[in-house]
């Protein structure tokens, strides 16, 4: 089973990339964020007409979230409690027996914004919720944007960044947070340092190399057990002749088909 997690940075715009990334690598399930569409502007058809089962949870101009699946979806959740605020950042479904957990983590701005303390109030709600959906699905993942670098090879400069957003203490504590409830980065043991997820557009960063690995699949030990390979498809981040890439790369990972045993 092949999984991919990809941060578009607005659905309508990287339309052609999608559909051409659908044919051409056609994964089991695709997780998008930052749609920045209505849920009724989804273009779900581009999805169906691939054999795809597709839930959204949109937001107009902003965010959103969706996961398409050629396994089915089951006990489909838009949202998990009042932290978001009406923005649309999580959508979670069962898929091939699996629990996935799609996030849209906020960003945070600068360290002294609000934007920040909202992000830290997220991770936090996030932690109190994610231990029910954990008991509840032994096999589970939480993926997508979550926004953070946790180590020094997940950053092209780590004393540049060191106290901003995506890579502040209070941010790794989350992190740490998150391990502690069972998770395992699943892809850390199958990608070089320095295999980035995402380059701002400014300053030339996809050119001169200058990422972060903030897009992140965790997984509960089940599933971390059948984590057979990942990588980020750095070529989905090039332009497209005229079609301008997203700033994230596909993040794939690929399970061995065998339920696990006891």
């Amino acid at each position: 089973m092949r999984i991919v997690t990809w941060n578009v940075n607005s659905l309508k715009a990287r339309q052609p990339f999608v559909e051409a990334y659908l044919d051409e690598q056609s994964p089991d399930v695709l997780c998008l964020q930052e749609l920045k569409l209505q849920t009724d502007k989804v273009p779900t058809e581009i999805f169906e007409a691939r054999g795809y089962d597709v839930a959204v949870h949109g937001q107009k101009q902003w965010n959103g979230v969706l996961i398409a699946s050629k396994l089915g979806l089951q006990d489909v959740l838009c949202g998990f409690n009042d932290i978001e605020q009406g923005q649309s950042r999580l959508i979670a479904a069962t898929v091939g027996g699996i629990r996935l957990v799609n996030v849209y983590c906020p960003q945070g701005q600068s360290a002294q914004s609000d934007k920040f303390a909202y992000k830290l109030r997220f991770y936090d709600e996030l932690l109190r919720w994610l231990p029910g959906e954990l008991q509840a699905n032994s096999t589970t993942a939480l993926l997508g944007d979550l926004n953070i670098a946790r180590e020094a090879r997940d950053i092209f400069d780590e004393r540049r960044f060191a106290g901003q957003p995506s890579y502040h203490p209070k941010e790794h504590e989350r992190w740490d947070a998150l391990l502690d409830l069972g998770l395992v980065d699943v892809c850390k043991p199958w990608l070089a340092p320095g295999s980035y997820t995402f380059w701002d557009y400014r300053g030339g960063s996809w050119q001169r190399d200058l990422g972060m690995r903030i897009d992140h699949v965790l997984g509960s030990a089940n599933f971390a057990a059948r984590c057979r390979d990942a990588r980020v498809v750095r070529q989905w981040r090039k332009d497209r002749d005229a079609d301008k890439a997203s700033d994230h790369a596909p993040l794939e990972i690929t399970l061995s088909t065998n339920e696990l045993k006891g």
